[in-house]
């Protein structure tokens, strides 16, 4: 080889092969482990050294419509259950089943979760949020000696490959994957924070947004609580930092810091019909998206006129027609807005999952004649979230 040649200029993949035939070597590549990963926050904290990013393959495809209170309801006209009249015993077997898929901290996306307890045990579910202080893809308590753990992928080995390759590895894996987050945690520290208070700032400093994410990412999708409004690090109380007088407002969705993205087109986003995130007091008042009428909502959403395509569905208040379905004449033409009703007909206890088969609340599905949105209280009970 004569002197100065520089080896990785000679590779035939590189020099004979067009971007474009890489590009899709590179995404049949990614096609092996999934073009739908989760991005999931974990680790022992606050500040413990164990704090890292996760991925899980999402095997659920978005869809705005809740299939999981199609199948309770079909349950329920079987075994001839008035709504109003919980459904509870552990025959048939569907009850636990569905109730389990209810309680999911991964909300529409039990499905994962149902494959991540299938690998990993109970830990993958057993928690109010998908982030939890425990990693569950490292977890060895409780966890079969037979059962087969896959952690390998293809990002590393292809990014580790040579530095032309890996450049454009990462713009094309940033621009094939579809990032999922199920929880604030995941996000606020994937997305980027406001303020910190200072008992925060360990939880959090020292995580940065990947650059490429900004820079390459054209979708991802999001699964919300209700009052995801109030759970920022910036919308508590933050009167004890340098020019922040009063809470950020969530619902504006500024968190996203959609003006960082470069090429991003498509956003789904998925609102729950309950909340299991905040414990509250039982005299507490809790806004929510219900309260937010139809000029609100617009308003709330303005920060996304620039994406191509927003997909939305939620529960939302009654000045929102139909009363189930697309909301037509919506002012915002990129934004794809349903109404998920009112709320779910059908809500579990709303606690942890525990592995006791015996557990009552195991087995135990709450209906209703209305649809609400259910705000967990200390020991299981519920608020229901106003409207207008």
């Amino acid at each position: 080889m004569a002197s100065g040649t520089h080896p990785q200029h000679q590779s035939g993949l590189l020099t004979r092969l067009p971007r474009e035939i890489l590009d899709k070597i590179y995404l049949e590549i990614w096609r092996t482990c999934g073009l739908h990963q989760h991005i999931l926050f974990h680790g022992k904290g606050p500040g413990g050294k164990d704090q890292h990013f996760c991925r899980w393959e999402c095997c659920t495809e978005y869809r705005v419509d809740d299939p999981l209170q199609a199948d309770v309801e079909k349950l329920r006209a079987r075994l001839d259950v008035p709504l109003g009249t919980d459904i509870r015993g552990t025959q048939p077997p569907e009850i636990g089943m569905y109730c389990r898929r209810l309680m999911s901290p991964w909300m529409d996306h039990w499905r994962c979760g149902e494959r991540a307890t299938q690998e990993h045990g109970i830990e993958a579910i057993s928690s109010y949020t998908t982030s939890d202080i425990n990693c569950w893809r490292t977890w060895k308590d409780n966890r079969p000696d037979d059962l087969h753990v896959s952690s390998w992928s293809p990002y590393l080995p292809m990014l580790l490959t040579c530095r032309l390759v890996s450049a454009q590895c990462l713009k094309s894996i940033y621009e094939s994957i579809t990032f999922i987050f199920t929880d604030l945690r995941s996000i606020q520290a994937w997305f980027g924070y406001c303020q910190l208070r200072p008992e925060w700032k360990i939880v959090f400093e020292g995580h940065i947004t990947p650059p490429a994410f900004h820079k390459y990412a054209r979708s991802f999708e999001l699964s919300l609580d209700p009052d995801f409004g109030r759970s920022f690090i910036c919308g508590n109380i933050i009167r004890d930092l340098p020019k922040a007088e009063h809470p950020h407002d969530g619902y504006d969705f500024h968190w996203l810091h959609l003006s960082r993205f470069n090429n991003l087109c498509k956003v789904k986003i998925w609102v729950n019909a309950r909340s299991k995130t905040h414990r509250f007091d039982s005299k507490e008042i809790v806004f929510g998206i219900k309260e937010l009428d139809v000029k609100a909502f617009t308003k709330s959403l303005s920060s996304f006129e620039d994406i191509a395509s927003v997909t939305i569905s939620s529960p939302l208040g009654p000045s929102f027609e139909p009363e189930e379905g697309f909301v037509k004449n919506f002012a915002l033409p990129n934004v794809t807005l349903y109404k998920r009703g009112s709320g779910d007909k059908f809500h579990p206890w709303l606690n942890l999952i525990n592995d006791r088969p015996g557990s009552y609340h195991n087995n135990l599905i709450h209906t209703c004649r209305t649809g609400q949105v259910r705000l967990a209280i200390n020991g299981g009970n519920h608020h229901v979230m106003r409207e207008v």
